[in-house]
């Protein structure tokens, strides 16, 4: 697994299986914290983050939704703190501030605003223990310090964390007992994903425009893959919703473009059908999920998960493709991740 080219940013994308195993050995202690912090009601959980952190919001959002009756939705950190009453006033609210470091100014504004209005508690998702010290409770990755720039294992474990928590509050432990397999299954995906993405880039030369789809939480997933492109790669990449790509953006695709779609089995269908019109264009396709390589017969490049689990269970594995495809572009250009451009890995904002 050893790189020369942005070697920190590729070990830290292979930790990940070691991330969920501590995360799993941590849950009587998380289970614990949940207990506390829904043995009272609210109206509304808000979900907020900044950057990755958003995308990851917009997943867990979801995933809460999924198994639980109280809406929730995401929303990011800068929003909540310029117009708090619109998301705040006169409910009582969970905020849920997600963050890899605790310092993050932006995180840090909202979520000390938020607080100031009467009903409303935060449980931080974080990988930092510090995150408590502004926070009514938190849940922690307890081995997701990561020294890289680029957020990986961070983004994955949080996501993981979410759906542990929406699962828990909707009483569904049988469903967080069958990912005691986790870690192995990661382990087995990340090489996977590791060789489709180096295949994928190193057939293709060519490709300049980087899509990913996904409908449910997986496009906050898809996003999130979106994100990793740019900031590794330095790349012209987007997301979409699945089927919202035909609503003008898919004027752009040709033959230099990736389309890659997170599949979600209750999109399979649509997915293939839309998957196949994009190759029609000249587009360069590729899906990931489960029953994919039944239904997209025509795609260039199909992975199938195989876990066994549903798509919630599979929300914080089936990214890694966009970690790697990230990797692979910027080696591609000689960029090193390690050092991407303009990039911390916390923003603190300063009054000059």
């Amino acid at each position: 697994m050893e790189k020369k080219n942005s070697s920190l940013t590729y070990s830290e994308i292979y930790g990940q299986a070691d991330s969920f195993a501590a995360i799993n050995a941590a849950l009587p202690a998380i289970f614990a914290t949940l207990d506390k912090v829904f043995a009272e009601p609210y109206d509304e959980l808000i979900f907020t983050g900044c950057g990755t952190s958003l995308y990851l919001a917009q997943t867990a959002a979801h995933a809460w939704c999924a198994y639980n009756a109280t809406p929730a939705k995401a929303v990011c950190c800068s929003e909540l703190y310029f117009f708090p009453e619109v998301y705040l006033k006169g409910k009582r609210v969970l905020v849920l501030p997600i963050t890899r470091k605790s310092y993050t100014t932006e995180v840090r504004m909202a979520i000390d605003k938020a607080r100031t209005f009467p009903g409303v508690k935060s449980l931080a998702i974080t990988c930092d223990k510090d995150s408590e010290q502004y926070n009514d409770a938190y849940i922690l990755s307890p081995e997701t310090a990561e020294d890289s720039v680029i957020m990986t294992r961070s983004f994955t474990s949080m996501v993981y964390l979410a759906v542990i928590m929406s699962m828990y509050a909707g009483g569904k432990r049988d469903e967080i007992d069958a990912m005691a397999d986790y870690p192995a299954n990661a382990r087995r995906l990340l090489v996977q994903m590791d060789n489709l993405a180096r295949d994928i880039i190193g057939r293709h030369h060519e490709l300049n425009l980087f899509i990913t789809l996904g409908q449910g939480l997986y496009y906050g997933v898809a996003n999130e893959c979106m994100n990793k492109m740019k900031e590794m790669g330095i790349a012209n990449s987007e997301a979409y919703y699945s089927l919202e790509y035909r609503h003008g953006p898919m004027s752009l695709v040709d033959e230099n473009t990736l389309v890659l779609t997170l599949a979600h089995p209750a999109a399979l269908e649509d997915d293939a059908k839309l998957l196949r019109q994009m190759k029609s264009y000249g587009a360069v396709t590729a899906a990931i999920g489960d029953g994919v390589a039944a239904a997209m017969l025509d795609a260039d490049y199909t992975l199938e998960l195989g876990c066994g689990y549903n798509a919630q269970q599979n929300a914080a594995l089936i990214g890694f493709i966009g970690q790697f495809l990230g990797y692979y572009i910027a080696e591609k250009k000689n960029i090193d991740a390690d050092s991407p451009r303009h990039l911390t890995q916390a923003i603190v904002l300063d009054d000059k």
